[in-house]
């Protein structure tokens, strides 16, 4: 199954991944644990390895490797969370399409890569070329309010 970068990146924007950045946790949007859940699901049905690394409560880093026929390892890293919805005049999670770009909230900031580099996971992964590195994809918590997720990934 290879993957579509502009319908992965819609439906990683519709998943809230919102970093309460230090405030009470007072509404649905707000941690990683929906995206968490999502991308393991994925990486499963990609036929990678893949296992969760807790960070904080309800914080989990998702990790992925897909095997390779050569001695070197590429690790791809992005984080899960995104900033708070303050002050946006769009519906954040619409993933709306307009003028051939997508809007919501980690559209940029950075579901955008995370769809990229999911994409070419699972090109890899359907493929299989010779001389590919092990690939690991490691998609963190607390990126936006502390790096907590990085750090953890780090000690591992």
């Amino acid at each position: 199954m290879i993957l579509n970068s502009a319908d992965i990146l819609s439906q990683l924007v519709k998943i809230p991944s919102v970093n309460p950045m230090g405030r009470p946790l007072s509404g649905t949007e707000f941690l990683e644990t929906r995206l968490s859940d999502f991308l393991e699901s994925l990486f499963k049905r990609l036929g990678l390895q893949t296992w969760r690394q807790t960070v904080h409560p309800d914080r989990d880093n998702v990790i992925a490797k897909l095997d390779g026929d050569v001695d070197t390892t590429v690790l791809l890293e992005v984080h899960q969370d995104t900033v708070p919805t303050d002050g946006m005049t769009i519906a954040p999670f619409a993933a709306t399409r307009s003028d051939g770009r997508l809007y919501g909230r980690g559209a940029c900031d950075v579901k955008g890569g995370m769809a990229a580099m999911l994409t070419a996971v699972s090109q890899l992964a359907a493929q299989q070329p010779k001389g590919m590195p092990t690939v690991f994809m490691a998609c963190t918590a607390n990126e936006e309010h502390g790096f907590t997720g990085a750090t953890a990934l780090t000690e591992q």
